[in-house]
């Protein structure tokens, strides 16, 4: 346990580190905003073209994996919309819960994916977030559009299926993605000097992702929030895992395949998830808590996760 607890700490110390960068050094919101753009808008979109254009697709590991996380996330889905149901949560305070349990930090899951299982990881991460960060985007679209549309006290803030399914289309990291599939498919190579210019701006996606990840996160928390932010996080950083390695061990996929399998499902939320929130009309100061509260505890969830599998 000591291995992977040493693996993951790095990650979240340089996390760390971009907190206290941008509250005690660097505290301008402009030069975050910039670094955050030039990380989503390019590096990461990069690191996700250059993996999934040269990975092998045909792989039925892959294939499985991706199922056996799509399958597992519907689950916990399922049971999240029942809760609700049954509890009658406030819509927007529900949407942010939903957000927090079904999303993760692709910045995270890349970086951890790299240290844990170097580049054979590396692959498997690209291809996984290529098909997921479609799949909880659009699912994170419909959850808005069911229960936010028929919201009427502000006209201006009620989420547009034709709005949010346009954002997602325009996503760079789907774009990205879809180009690499294209490549891929199409067994088109990149000029040596193109793909060494790519290889070195996907090395340095990592490290800005992870610094922006630590900049993003509030140390406030409501009190009247904590026992959402509870369930989310037990949902996220426990139940959610433990759903996936059932589904993954009824399917015939290697070790490696189906440890990230679970790495993916108990991944903190992503930062993106409140300005989606923000945006749309969800409780955007819980899903700031939520993203905070389960980043900073996904260190020793996931050492203890990645341990138990082996």
């Amino acid at each position: 346990m000591q291995h992977i607890f040493w693996s993951i700490l790095p990650i979240f110390l340089i996390t760390l580190m971009g907190s206290v960068i941008k509250n005690k050094w660097i505290t301008s919101d402009e030069f975050w905003r910039g670094l955050e753009k030039l990380s989503y808008f390019m590096l990461f979109p990069i690191l996700l073209f250059n993996n999934i254009s040269t990975a092998d697709l045909g792989s039925g590991a892959l294939t499985h994996l991706v199922w056996g996380l799509i399958i597992s996330t519907l689950i916990v889905a399922g049971g999240l919309a029942f809760y609700q149901n049954k509890y009658n949560i406030d819509k927007a305070q529900f949407t942010s819960i939903f957000q927090g349990a079904i999303r993760y930090n692709s910045y995270i899951f890349f970086a951890l994916g790299k240290s844990l299982y170097g580049d054979e990881g590396l692959v498997i991460v690209s291809v996984v977030s290529a098909y997921m960060i479609i799949f909880t985007n659009t699912l994170s679209v419909f959850i808005f559009v069911h229960y936010l549309g028929d919201n009427e006290k502000d006209e201006d803030s009620r989420p547009s299926l034709a709005i949010l399914i346009q954002r997602c289309a325009a996503n760079p990291l789907i774009i990205a993605s879809i180009l690499g599939f294209m490549f891929n498919y199409a067994d088109l190579t990149l000029n040596i000097g193109i793909k060494n210019t790519l290889d070195s701006l996907s090395n340095a996606a990592l490290a800005m992702g992870i610094l922006n990840v630590g900049a993003g996160l509030r140390f406030v928390v409501n009190l009247y929030d904590i026992k959402y932010i509870t369930i989310t996080s037990a949902v996220k950083l426990l139940i959610f895992p433990i759903v996936t390695m059932i589904i993954l061990s009824l399917t015939s996929i290697g070790d490696v395949p189906k440890a990230i399998g679970v790495l993916y499902s108990g991944l903190p939320c992503a930062t993106t998830s409140y300005v989606l929130s923000k945006q749309f009309g969800g409780d955007y100061k819980l899903m700031a808590s939520i993203i905070t509260i389960t980043t900073i505890f996904s260190v020793l969830s996931l050492s203890l996760l990645l341990y138990i599998l082996g």
